[in-house]
């Protein structure tokens, strides 16, 4: 608090000089009254002029607007041999001939390679094979709390939701499985799972160099 003090009067001068209080101890045998008087002039007014609180400024939080997700930018996995896919979904559980379905499904591939980019609160996934140029496959909104990353692919109407633990130690994100919800049939669910898994958690994804 800044205070600012000139020309005081005798008589206000005398009063803080006795604390302020209203009242101060009297000579023996002397009256000590005090009558306060209005200032004659602008020249006699006491200003103090009080500083922000500190404690405001310090407890003021950034807008949820201005906060940056740790994943903001972009994650590779870098190429992915098929072996390595695959012993990723029979290690997640899915049964043998659906891995084996799925590998043919895709196109058999020799490798894949993944992207993943956060840019606010939206993501793409893109992948490529060496017969097929990085392209964009999903897209969507994601939300980050704690160690659980919601992805949110889809259009309004076909909406569906990935939800995965997300374990970020530096430069390197590894995503596991937990649920996710289809608006599809069961059917569909389980083959998505395959394209999750496959896709998402087979290797970490770390930052470019």
């Amino acid at each position: 608090m800044i205070r600012t003090i000139r020309a005081i009067p005798h008589g206000l001068a005398l009063l803080l000089a006795c604390g302020l209080v209203g009242a101060c101890a009297a000579t023996p045998g002397a009256s000590a009254t005090f009558v306060a008087q209005p200032s004659p002039t602008p020249s006699a007014t006491l200003v103090v002029a009080a500083s922000a609180s500190p404690s405001a400024k310090q407890l003021a939080s950034p807008s949820a607007g201005s906060m940056v997700s740790p994943l903001e930018g972009r994650w590779a996995t870098g190429p992915i041999p098929i072996a390595d896919i695959k012993a990723s979904m029979l290690a997640a559980g899915i049964e043998p001939g659906d891995v084996d379905g799925w590998i043919a499904e895709v196109g058999s591939p020799t490798q894949y390679s993944f992207l993943l980019d956060f840019a606010g609160t939206s993501f793409t996934h893109s992948e490529e094979t060496p017969d097929m140029a990085m392209q964009v496959g999903e897209l969507g909104t994601f939300t980050l709390s704690g160690k659980q990353l919601v992805l949110t692919p889809g259009e309004p109407g076909n909406v569906d939701t990935y939800t995965f633990e997300a374990t970020l130690a530096g430069d390197e994100l590894s995503l596991r499985c937990i649920d996710s919800t289809e608006q599809g049939t069961t059917e569909d669910k389980a083959k998505h799972r395959r394209y999750t898994i496959a896709f998402y958690c087979t290797a970490p994804f770390r930052r470019p160099a």
